[in-house]
């Protein structure tokens, strides 16, 4: 059996957890810049908001229904996720972390076990040592797991929480009710294919033949096909360094501004070399792209994007934000009002695994000591205390977090004060 937990509501909920005043009432949290709602309590949900809902659209409905609004504390809900994994491994030694709210379980070899209270138990302790809520479904694969997570989801009452698809008959039964676009990986294309077809959920999807499912989707399309009916296609996999790493923003405000500009690329720049230095990795490509505001259709449009090619392989920050300003410098075009830039990474390779060019210089070698030290200060003294040049300029705006809350379990100078009497 494959287990997935999942967070209800998971960033909303980790933000009642210093704020019990907020149990029972809508929460919001909005996405980089405060733009769009990218989590909602339930109570939130059942005044209408919606997912990706934009914050300005919404501010006289979050006024009238008295709705708390954060930005998003990406630092303070990864720490909690860190927490309920530490919490999951007592219950289970197998674990996938798939995403910062969810984790798959192996529960191969628990036959012993009574799954349905292992999992109602485990579930007990992450609510009492994190009040976060969260949902367990269990099931022969990883793909049906979802499928009775949603379940346990959507009826808490009648599973408390914890669904086990685990009889054929239930199966059957979870699949006849669970809709076709809920599918795990199902996108809008191939919902609107097959619901034209008369496809309604996910059991009649398992009734294609799989040599259509091939044809249509290929091979990823039927080992999910299989799954649903059962048969298991994926095993847990082991977190690997990522193939590509992205630093991308959208503007608290638009700007035609070149050098505005070229001090944000440079700052995304800088933390993709980051990124690349805690995996010691290094990169051979790097893309910058340019876009004004599409929802402003009554602004000149334009959007662009560039990759250039490093010399050797490098994790460079002042190296990767030179080439990143050179691309730049090549797709900018004046008279625009820019809203969003960013700049991605590519095709890495091992620190230790780089070929260099003979003939150009190997500015990361010459950079890697002084990189060093920067990085061991920022961890010291906090994040970006020692920066680039190019970095930070005085003119140049914050992203717009006005209602981020504490960073209540990595700051020491944030940490929750109580007043014993």
């Amino acid at each position: 059996m494959y287990g997935l937990i999942d967070g209800n509501n998971f960033y909303a909920s980790c933000e009642r957890i210093f704020r019990p005043d907020l149990r029972n009432k809508p929460v919001v949290v909005l996405s980089n810049n405060d733009g769009c709602a990218i989590a909602r309590s339930n109570e939130a949900k059942a005044l209408g908001i919606p997912m990706g809902a934009p914050a300005f659209k919404y501010e006289q409905l979050f006024k009238e229904h008295n709705v708390s609004v954060f930005s998003a504390n990406f630092i303070l809900y990864g720490d909690i996720s860190n927490r309920i994994v530490s919490i999951c491994r007592r219950y289970c030694k197998d674990i996938e972390v798939y995403s910062v709210d969810e984790s798959f379980l192996d529960f191969h070899g628990y036959d012993y076990l009574d799954l349905q209270k292992h999992c109602e138990d485990l579930r007990e302790h992450v609510f009492k040592g994190l009040d976060i809520p969260t949902s367990i479904g269990l099931a022969p694969t990883k793909t049906l797991a979802k499928v009775a997570n949603k379940i346990a989801k959507k009826f808490p009452d009648k599973t408390n929480s914890v669904y086990l698809l685990d009889t054929k008959y239930k199966i059957e039964k979870a699949l006849k009710w669970f809709p076709l676009e809920d599918i795990w990986r199902i996108g809008r294309r191939y919902f609107e294919r097959f619901s034209a077809r008369g496809l309604k959920t996910a059991w009649d999807f398992t009734q294609l033949p799989e040599q259509f499912v091939q044809k249509e989707m290929g091979i990823y399309g039927l080992r999910m096909h299989k799954e649903l009916r059962g048969i298991p296609q994926y095993d847990l996999t082991e977190r690997k360094p990522k193939k590509g790493i992205a630093t991308t923003r959208t503007f608290d405000r638009r700007t035609d501004n070149l050098e505005v500009l070229q001090e944000r690329v440079s700052t995304f720049a800088y933390k993709c070399s980051e990124k690349l230095r805690k995996q010691n990795s290094c990169c051979r490509y790097v893309t910058v792209f340019l876009m004004t505001d599409r929802f402003k259709t009554d602004l000149k449009q334009y959007s662009n994007s560039i990759t250039v090619t490093l010399p050797n392989p490098s994790n460079s920050a002042m190296e990767l934000s030179r080439y990143a300003i050179q691309a730049l410098n090549k797709i900018y075009l004046p008279y625009f009002q820019y809203k969003k830039a960013g700049v991605m990474v590519t095709e890495f390779v091992p620190d230790n695994e780089r070929v260099t060019s003979l003939f150009d210089v190997d500015y990361h070698q010459k950079h890697k000591p002084v990189l060093q030290v920067m990085d061991y200060m920022n961890r010291r003294l906090g994040s970006d205390k020692i920066k680039l040049a190019s970095m930070d300029i005085q003119r140049t705006w914050k992203m717009n977090q006005k209602n981020l809350s504490p960073r209540y379990t990595t700051e020491l100078n944030q940490l929750l004060k109580l007043n014993a009497k």
